[in-house]
């Protein structure tokens, strides 16, 4: 049922019982071969460690400066993807394994510039949305942090099983919201409240939202891409409930993420606003945020 990018050993697949159909039995394997790498790759962390590193320049994204087990986390804007991996490759350097499921779409070369180990990288292709929820829920405590694509359709049902699974395993969820024009938040299914809340347990612990982006490198039309200025606005609930923006370069000149304190802020030109508007995550506050100019 499931193809992922790092493969078990031939002779540890299960397959198929004597007499049994196949194609039957699918789902069965894919569950069974998703068991087996998480056994492989259970993570190295002690449980009672309750938190993961941030790289230094996200640091100010997150309260203490760290990532929380059991946190979902929601990342949307224009260049969600490259923040989203930014934000895996801090675990993920520190020797914690990544999965990334339904976004086949995500190139290896901009996960390993991001900072990401390819060494301990899953890529799990599965069929449909219904098949991704299962593949999440599976690899949910076999590795440290999921990166989970926009195109993937969580229920209410599914989201509070998976965020009391998050809670119990201590695995970190990063969900990529839709495109920049969209109106469903990170869970479908909830209740929504005026200022875009998806009420009672549904939606992120934690969103980022890019809502400013522009590169720097070209004068008049010409030159070499060297870097892009991009505001987050970062909202939550419980100790990440302070909303906040923070300016990084993403990327910066040598491809990692760089902080820029007030007054590389100030010296700097303005950025571009995102036209379309900020994304609706499903966050406290999201739907009356300014965008920043």
């Amino acid at each position: 049922m499931f193809d992922t990018g790092w493969m078990a050993d031939a002779e540890n697949i299960p397959g198929p019982a004597p007499g049994s159909d196949p194609a039957s039995d699918a789902p069965h394997r894919g569950r069974d071969h998703l068991r087996l790498l998480g056994e492989r790759v259970a993570p190295l962390l002690a449980a009672h460690e309750r938190t993961l590193p941030a790289l230094d320049p996200l640091r100010d994204l997150f309260p203490d400066g760290v990532l929380r087990r059991g946190w979902t986390i929601a990342v949307g804007g224009e260049v969600a993807t490259s923040l989203a991996l930014a934000v895996a490759a801090g675990p993920s350097a520190s020797g914690s394994w990544t999965a990334v499921v339904g976004d086949p779409g995500l190139g290896l070369a901009a996960a390993a510039e991001a900072g990401v180990v390819l060494e301990r990288l899953l890529m799990v292709e599965a069929p449909g949305s219904r098949g991704a929820v299962e593949a999440t829920a599976a690899l949910v405590g076999a590795v440290d942090v999921l990166l989970v694509g926009s195109e993937v359709r969580f229920g209410a049902a599914d989201h509070r099983r998976l965020a009391a699974r998050l809670r119990e395993r201590g695995s970190v969820l990063i969900r990529l919201a839709e495109g920049r024009r969209h109106g469903a938040g990170v869970w479908t299914g909830g209740a929504r409240s005026s200022n875009g809340w998806v009420g009672g347990s549904h939606g992120a612990d934690v969103c980022l939202r890019i809502v400013s982006s522009r590169w720097r490198g070209l004068e008049d039309g010409w030159g070499l891409l060297r870097s892009r200025r991009v505001s987050v606005q970062v909202t939550g609930r419980g100790a990440a409930g302070r909303p906040r923006t923070v300016d990084l370069l993403l990327p910066g000149p040598d491809g990692s993420p760089v902080l820029l304190g007030p007054a590389a802020r100030d010296a700097t030109a303005p950025l571009r606003s995102i036209e379309e508007g900020p994304a609706d995550l499903g966050c406290p506050g999201a739907g009356d945020a300014a965008v920043v100019a």
